[in-house]
């Protein structure tokens, strides 16, 4: 089991979405960089998703990238939990976001589907 947040869980959430049939048909199309930052912690890690394919590293959180999500580690953890959605967490201010809002919006099904993988992951709070 791998600590929440850490390197080695989006390690695992690259690998697992990697191996997603539902997440390669649905992604084969995109290609975007996420950076999802603990605001509390100072940790920031980037989604490089490129033809659907994703990997992950820990990054500087002022990198460019397609979309940014910040918030602090509880926000995170209501999300990994399932205990709320990521749209009412950003809707909230709980996860502030920035990038394109259409783009994002035009992408919630695929953003659904990693959701759902990350709160599957075997992990630690």
């Amino acid at each position: 089991m791998v600590q929440y947040f850490s390197k080695e869980f989006f390690d695992e959430l690259a690998n697992a979405l990697n191996v997603d049939a539902e997440w390669m048909k649905k992604a084969a199309p995109l290609t975007f960089k996420a950076i999802i930052t603990i605001t509390d912690r100072g940790q920031s890690h980037l989604l490089d998703c490129v033809n659907g394919k994703v990997t992950a590293s820990q990054v500087a959180p002022d990198i460019p990238a397609d979309f940014k999500f910040d918030g602090p580690y509880d926000s995170w953890v209501i999300l990994g939990k399932g205990e709320k959605d990521f749209q009412s967490l950003v809707m909230s201010g709980k996860v502030k976001f920035r990038g394109s809002m259409p783009k994002v919006m035009g992408m919630m099904s695929q953003w659904n589907r990693l959701i759902k993988i990350a709160q599957q992951l075997p992990k630690e709070f």
